[in-house]
């Protein structure tokens, strides 16, 4: 019997891509561990094409063993780091127009692999990365969300500050991660509750533009994974402790539980439509339940972490990842929303 091929995009250091690939090994399924990378370091891709070819055959080398991608079924991109090059003692010139020819032939054979599922492509998590365009999807699906503003002007804060009677939170409008001059994570942008003294200094978000956002009162919050068409919700009662009221990210294991939650069917079925709309196939979404049990959508992350929420609930997200990599349960693609 043929096992399902799925090809892994991701780095080495990745527990997530662990406990999956591990989870993919005992559905009898072939996980492929492919780390970009690693690229120039006994990793190999090779695209081709002759007079008599209509398409582009591809193939990629790994621990000396090619594997023919036409035969890839589903893909998972596990945010995979750049290829490093460091072996080859290039100058800063050579090393970005390499790293340049590596984007884009990586980008080519990403397109090329369109016959797969993936769980999601690169170009929709970027797009779905985009804070402004999850509110107004969210916000037309239903969704409450609370007042935003996205600037580097000071009197627009100033003004926003004002409407909001000064509750107001701040938070990071890309990635968050701070990194060191050689590409190394060095530290990361939690969301902070904005003080009045940080009003008096509000003239140097000038240099950087600062995401603000009214302040919502919470009951307790909820991490939404959205895997295909399987929705799994985590409670996080982050208000039974003053380190992670905030920003539940501010981990106080012992004081926040967390457990497995039911949403209400309307709230999972917009978790899913605005996933779907997203063109992703899994994202993690960030939901406030409010004192009053309105659900406050915040926003959501196509490539989120979930492994230690799982291990703290008992919710098995990673075994509902592979699940659907190995085509077992559906895709999102294939859900029919009215």
């Amino acid at each position: 019997m043929k096992r399902t091929r799925i090809l892994i995009i991701s780095n080495p250091q990745d527990e997530h891509t662990k406990r999956v690939y591990t989870k993919l090994t005992e559905l009898a399924a072939e996980p492929i561990l492919f780390f970009p990378e690693e690229l120039g370091q006994g990793v190999s891709l090779s695209m081709s094409t002759s007079d008599k070819d209509t398409v582009f055959s591809q193939s990629l080398l790994v621990q000396a063993k090619q594997f023919s991608l036409d035969t890839i079924s589903s893909v998972w991109y596990r945010r995979p780091k750049l290829v490093s090059l460091n072996e080859y003692n290039l100058s800063t010139e050579g090393l970005d127009f390499a790293r340049d020819e590596w984007r884009a032939t990586l980008e080519s054979v990403y397109a090329l692999l369109d016959h797969c599922l993936w769980v999601s492509h690169p170009d929709n998590l970027r797009k779905a990365a985009r804070k402004p365009i999850q509110l107004l999807l969210a916000k037309q699906l239903g969704f409450a969300i609370p007042r935003t503003l996205i600037t580097n002007n000071p009197n627009d804060a100033k003004a926003f500050v004002d409407l909001c009677d000064g509750k107001v939170i701040v938070k990071a409008s890309g990635s968050g991660w701070v990194y060191s001059p050689d590409g190394k994570e060095v530290t990361y942008v939690l969301t902070n509750r904005l003080q009045a003294t940080d009003v008096q200094h509000i003239g140097e978000i000038q240099c950087s533009p600062v995401v603000f956002q009214e302040e919502v009162p919470k009951a307790y919050e909820i991490r939404v994974n959205v895997i295909g068409q399987k929705v799994l919700a985590i409670k996080i009662d982050s208000q039974r402790s003053e380190i992670s009221q905030v920003d539940w990210r501010r981990y106080d294991v012992e004081k926040t539980p967390y457990t497995a939650y039911q949403l209400p069917l309307i709230i999972e079925q917009k978790c899913l439509k605005l996933t779907q709309s997203l063109g992703l196939e899994f994202s993690a979404l960030d939901l406030i339940c409010r004192p009053d049990g309105e659900y406050v959508f915040l926003e959501t992350n196509g490539n989120g972490q979930f492994l230690w929420a799982e291990e703290l609930s008992g919710v098995a997200v990673s075994e509902a990842l592979a699940f659907l990599l190995a085509g077992i349960s559906p895709s999102l693609r294939e859900a029919y929303f009215i």
